[in-house]
């Protein structure tokens, strides 16, 4: 896989912009939704579900894509992209083995029930993934390096994503922890690709099928799971419609005319 080289002078940099404010208070909100979710749960469980399913992981989603378009950036800049996709994969599926492999050996034998409540878990668990990938790691990243560097960024990001779990896993350590883990993963690799869906997807798994201590149980998970597939399918197939795949603000200076590049081509 193509690995970039950055100098030492990109680790480290002071450009923030309005971009940076954006991507700032987007997390921001999110930490605010995930904190009023942890007080419904209790009081309010489907109004705690609705903010949660449609207000963090859903619009978290839209917004940042709906941004990238907004701006007229290109995709693959965010690590969305399918260029060398199946060595990415390779290397995401090796790394996932390796950190069951680790979890496996580090925590003792432990076993999962498989039945229709951790079947329904796991499907929500992988949809929600998307929105931490897609929020975390592929928009906050890239602006936060954009705008301090690739460790400023790298810490930025993993701190949005351990305190963007306030509202139903308080473990913010080790999450920031996970955070710098992948996001340093998918800016080395330039494509998030190199942690969804198994090196991510075995981390999360084992959070909430085996070491949920600390974790608010997964209430109607296949409802909930329904539900987000519909909203996803609707996001892609409305991007697709809406060009929101695509930059808006493309200048094509390719020329048209053969006869122009035959000239050119001469000279």
């Amino acid at each position: 896989m193509k690995i970039l080289q950055r100098s030492a002078a990109a680790l480290f940099l002071w450009r923030p912009t309005q971009d940076t404010l954006a991507a700032a208070g987007a997390g921001l909100v999110i930490l605010g939704l995930s904190a009023l979710m942890g007080r419904l749960v209790g009081s309010v469980p489907l109004a705690g579900i609705l903010v949660r399913d449609i207000g963090m992981i859903f619009a978290g989603t839209c917004f940042p894509l709906w941004y990238i378009y907004y701006r007229g950036w290109q995709w693959a800049e965010f690590g969305f992209h399918l260029s060398e996709w199946k060595r990415c994969l390779a290397l995401n599926l090796a790394l996932g083995g390796l950190l069951w492999l680790t979890l496996r050996l580090s925590r003792g034998p432990w076993g999962i029930s498989v039945n229709a409540y951790t079947l329904g878990c796991g499907l929500y668990i992988m949809l929600a993934g998307i929105f931490e990938v897609v929020f975390f790691y592929g928009f906050q990243l890239h602006l936060f390096a954009k705008a301090f560097g690739a460790v400023p960024g790298i810490a930025l990001a993993a701190a949005f994503y351990s305190l963007h779990h306030m509202g139903f896993q308080p473990e913010f350590a080790k999450l920031f922890f996970v955070g710098i883990m992948y996001g340093t993963a998918c800016w080395a690799a330039k494509s998030v690709l190199i942690i969804y869906p198994f090196f991510w997807g075995i981390g999360a798994l084992f959070d909430v099928l085996v070491q949920a201590e600390e974790i608010i149980p997964i209430a109607r998970p296949w409802p909930r799971s329904i539900l987000l597939f519909v909203l996803m399918y609707f996001l892609l197939r409305g991007g697709q419609r809406w060009g929101m795949w695509r930059p808006a603000h493309v200048v094509d200076d390719t020329p048209k005319d053969d006869n122009l590049v035959r000239r050119a081509s001469k000279s």
